[in-house]
Order: structure tokens, then C-alpha cells, then sequence
């Protein structure tokens, strides 16, 4: 029996998880963006058909490049007349910020070879790296990164597919206003990335309700814009959360 005043408080347990352990909890941190990435990537498929890409090629294409941004936007510069080199110095401003997330979540995979933190940034995404650098467990940080990013990539190549397989059923007015949309939702769902807020799901419900409104009387992609907009603002200036991490 201890004595009085003699217990002895013990700490939160460090021992860092498992590779499969960690790997499963990537996966779980990581889905409700990976949902995300599933529903930007129906859009994608669906603006993919309205330019005659069929679903296999523009899942290919989501597994090549896996950027949304690059994505939506290279979709716009597909006509004529057709520039590889304004395609490619578009990517790369779009993708600069991939050099910054690099070459901070190096830091975090330092325990592994360089083959391997090179193989990994195939994977890299602001999902994936907001989920593995905001996570304070004692976790492996390859495998959590790796399970996350191969997460959302799965979901973003079945959403492909599946808004591909279902184009043909859509108006194509409809289907060039989602072309249209998938790049500023893609701004909204990088905006709650970086910025963390205490809103919730509310600038999501917002941005899906101005858009619904919007739709009844402005053109479609004026419609999304102002959706847009307005989660915009509800994410920004909503309250931020008080959780200060610690390392």
C-alpha cells in the first residue's frame, strides 16, 4: 500500500506505436480529407469528359500528377493554341509551395533513407502534410505520412472514375461550370488546411448554400464563385481555435 503523499503522477505514454499501428492511425487522421479529395476528384472526371477524356486516361493522370490545382487548371489550357511550356511554368508556380512542404516534412521522416523520403513525396499533398506534421503522438511519421497520402490518392482516382462514368448523365453546361468550380473549391479546402478554425463544418454548409442560392439567378460559374467566396470569409474570419501544440 503506498503511503500518504506518496503517489507519484505519471505522464502521458511516449512509446512511439508501430509501423502498422501508425499506418492506421494516417489513415483515419487523413479521411475526412480523403473524402474531400473523392468529391473534387468527381468533379475532375466529370470536366475531364466535357474535353472527350475518358475516365482510364484521366485517372491516369490523377496517378501521374496527383495535384488537383495542376489538374483544374491544365484542363483550361488544353485548347488551342496548345503551349507545353506555359503548361509547364504554370505547374510549377501552382506546385511552389511543394518545395516548402519538403522540405519540412524531411525533418519528420529523417529516420528513413533518402530513397525512401524520396519515394514517399510522391504522396505529398496538403493533406497528407498538414495531417503528419500536426500530429503530436508518438507516432512513425513514414508510415502515418505514407498511409495518409495513399489515402487521399486512392479516393481522388476513384472519384475520377466515378464522375467520368457519370458525366454522360449531366447537362453539359453543368459539366463546364464544375470545370469551372473544382480549382476555387480546391482554394477552400486548402484555406481550412492551413488556417484551423473553430467553424467546423459551417464554411462548407455556406459555400454549398450561397452556391445552391446563387444558381437561381446568376450563371453557374458566377454562382460557385460567390459560394466560394463566402466560405471564404466564414473560414477566415471564424474564431480560431485555442490549442496551442508543444512539441
Amino acid at each position: 500500500m503506498n503511503k500518504p503523499g506518496s503517489t507519484v503522477e505519471r505522464g502521458p505514454s511516449w512509446e512511439t506505436l508501430s509501423a502498422a499501428a501508425s499506418a492506421r492511425l494516417g489513415f483515419r487522421k487523413a479521411t475526412p480529407l480523403a473524402i474531400s479529395s473523392g468529391l473534387f476528384g468527381i468533379l475532375y472526371g466529370a470536366a475531364c469528359a466535357s474535353l472527350g477524356i475518358s475516365p482510364q486516361w484521366a485517372a491516369l493522370s490523377c496517378i501521374l500528377v496527383f495535384s488537383g490545382a495542376v489538374q483544374f487548371a491544365v484542363l483550361g489550357m488544353l485548347g488551342e493554341p496548345f503551349s507545353v511550356s506555359t503548361i509547364a511554368v504554370s505547374s510549377l508556380l501552382i506546385c511552389n509551395r511543394l518545395f516548402l512542404m519538403g522540405a519540412s516534412i524531411a525533418d519528420h521522416l529523417r529516420d528513413r533513407s533518402w530513397l525512401a523520403r524520396l519515394l514517399s513525396m510522391f504522396v505529398l499533398t496538403d493533406g497528407a502534410w498538414a495531417a503528419t506534421t500536426a500530429e503530436r503522438s508518438a507516432v512513425d511519421r513514414f508510415s502515418f505520412f505514407v498511409s495518409a497520402g495513399l489515402w487521399i490518392l486512392a479516393l481522388w482516382v476513384s472519384g475520377t472514375v466515378a464522375g467520368g462514368l457519370i458525366a454522360g448523365r449531366l447537362e453539359r453546361d453543368l459539366i463546364i461550370a464544375l470545370r469551372f468550380a473544382g480549382i476555387l473549391f480546391l482554394t477552400l479546402l486548402l484555406l481550412m488546411v492551413v488556417k484551423s478554425t473553430a467553424m467546423g463544418h459551417w464554411p462548407w454548409m455556406i459555400a454549398a448554400s450561397t452556391s445552391l442560392l446563387g444558381s437561381r439567378y446568376l450563371p453557374m460559374p458566377l454562382a460557385f464563385l460567390t459560394g466560394v467566396l463566402s466560405g471564404v470569409a466564414v473560414a477566415w474570419f471564424g474564431s480560431p481555435e485555442r490549442t496551442t501544440h508543444v512539441d
